[in-house]
């Protein structure tokens, strides 16, 4: 069984999570930033939080990782890095008994550099990263980006 794991703040990184979800039978798993992060302001201070490594209060339904067998992550990219949320969840928990997939979501660059951030601390935390993605957002087929990305795994 999997588990998708995701933070959104515009609903690209749920979209894709979802697409992953439906395709790989998983269950699905949304991380809340307690911080807001809506709006221009929202905006600028969650990118400079996500350049400083700046932790977050964070929510989750609580979960076994220990009943997955691959664990997919996805966050946004944030000033080419990881989400300070989608941080702090892998921060809080051990994946010693997953696979891991990691993903971001992005509008241009900076896809590269955010899953080698995560995929250093899901490694720290025992995880086996099998995989990593980044999906250029806009003007691409995101639905067929993605199954193309799930067709070669």
């Amino acid at each position: 069984m999997d588990l998708v794991v995701f933070y959104s703040r515009t609903s690209n990184t749920r979209k894709v999570s979802e697409i992953i979800a439906g395709q790989k039978d998983a269950d699905l798993l949304e991380v809340k930033d307690q911080k807001s992060r809506s709006g221009a302001m929202g905006f600028f201070l969650g990118g400079f939080d996500a350049i400083r490594g700046k932790s977050t209060s964070i929510s989750y339904n609580t979960v076994d990782l220990a009943d997955y067998d691959t664990v997919y992550i996805g966050t946004p990219v944030w000033a080419s890095k990881p989400t300070p949320a989608i941080l702090e969840f892998i921060r809080q928990n051990d994946f010693s008994s997953n696979d891991v997939v990691t993903f971001a979501t992005l509008g241009g660059s900076g896809g590269e550099s955010t899953v080698k951030a995560m995929n250093e601390v899901v490694t720290a935390k025992g995880g086996n990263v099998k995989r990593s993605f980044s999906f250029v957002m806009k003007g691409n087929d995101i639905e067929q980006l993605v199954l193309d990305a799930l067709n070669d795994e």
